[in-house]
């Protein structure tokens, strides 16, 4: 990226800084461009990294679309431009329009709502809507965790409604209703470096069928390297798994065992209450099918925080004291030059309104 884009970037600090920074059209799709090809242009199709650009209408040449370029491979000669096979691909917005939902979204703690979203850009709610889930498959991570990595699960949503011509519940076990709640794994990365200003790990979650062993493969296993020091509670599933790595420890809830030295799963406990404040308090809700892409977002904003130092966590003593690193917000105006870095990773309309996507990140694992 060039040091006049990178100085853009780093000096927007309020939003009037956004607005001047995003005015110009021509601006921005070069601003979008050094952030996606930082070192020179690559052709989505083929990989090749020479290609030429076509003269637009904004030269008076020819009718093509400013910013269209073709690959200079003879086998290819595929043309595109900085949205092409990205969430942005076949785009009608402005990108400035898509830069400031970015800086929005990045500068928010927990997120916005499409509602909140569509008000502030001036865009209807459907589209603020894609728009935010097209930030969320940005700012997937494709990265494997390693080092001590804390798994656990919970489970979102609230008690079904009852309704009035439903039968009553017997006493017992008769009474007791089966859940239909959504079941999520999260897992989540201890920083490898306690030193102040180190990153502070990642985090991430998945929603699963059941509490399987199967279930368990299928989330953790393409997410975390065999190496790794696992720490869990004593569920049935993470006992089995954790025979597969190179580490594995337990704390025993059952028996109000919550920390043992360093052995806790405190820090996944934390990530899993962020998940449910970010849901209850911006989006109130969250279809099962679409909840992996708001974690993303919610994973990406944890490992974004730096280790400020360490304390002693004091808790009574049938929990013990365990060292836990202290953690502080990254500063987000640096991260919006990685998040577009997304090549590969496309978002289509559905016939009936929604989204499909077409990434292997989209889904977890």
């Amino acid at each position: 990226m060039s040091e006049m884009m990178l100085a853009t970037l780093s000096n927007i600090r309020t939003v009037d800084d956004m607005v001047a920074a995003f005015r110009d059209e021509e601006h921005c799709r070069r601003l979008l461009e050094s952030m996606v090809w930082p070192n020179g242009r690559i052709c989505p199709a083929c990989g090749y990294k020479r290609s030429i650009a076509i003269a637009g209408r904004d030269t008076g040449k020819r009718r093509a679309r400013p910013g269209l370029y073709q690959c200079s491979s003879g086998d290819c000669r595929f043309q595109f431009t900085v949205t092409t096979h990205t969430p942005l691909h076949a785009t009608k917005l402005p990108l400035r329009v898509w830069l400031k939902a970015m800086w929005l979204l990045l500068q928010s703690d927990k997120g916005l709502s499409s509602v909140r979203l569509a008000e502030t850009l001036g865009v209807s709610q459907p589209t603020a809507w894609r728009i935010g889930h097209a930030m969320r498959l940005m700012v997937a991570r494709e990265n494997i965790l390693d080092g001590t990595v804390e798994i656990d699960h919970f489970y979102l949503g609230g008690r079904p409604r009852k309704h009035p011509d439903d039968p009553s519940l017997g006493r017992g076990r008769k009474g007791q209703v089966k859940t239909q709640k959504t079941r999520v794994v999260a897992i989540v990365q201890r920083p490898a470096d306690v030193t102040p200003g180190s990153a502070a790990g990642d985090a991430r979650a998945a929603v699963v069928t059941g509490l399987s062993l199967r279930a368990a493969v299928g989330a953790i296993a393409p997410q975390v390297e065999l190496q790794a020091h696992l720490m869990s509670d004593e569920a049935k599933a993470f006992m089995a798994i954790g025979e597969s790595f190179a580490a594995h420890e337990t704390v025993n809830h059952s028996s109000r065992e919550y920390v043992r030295d360093t052995v806790h799963v405190n820090s996944v406990e934390g990530f899993n209450a962020r998940v449910r404040r970010t849901i209850a308090g911006v989006f109130h809700h969250i279809s099962p099918e679409l909840a992996d892409l708001y974690f993303h977002e919610i994973g990406f904003r944890w490992s974004q925080r730096v280790v400020t130092g360490q304390a002693m966590r004091k808790k009574p003593k049938w929990q013990g004291k365990y060292e836990n690193p202290l953690v502080a917000g990254a500063s987000r105006t640096a991260v919006i030059a990685s998040v577009p870095r997304s090549t590969g990773r496309q978002m289509r309309r559905s016939p009936d309104g929604g989204i499909t996507i077409k990434s292997a990140v989209a889904a977890f694992g």
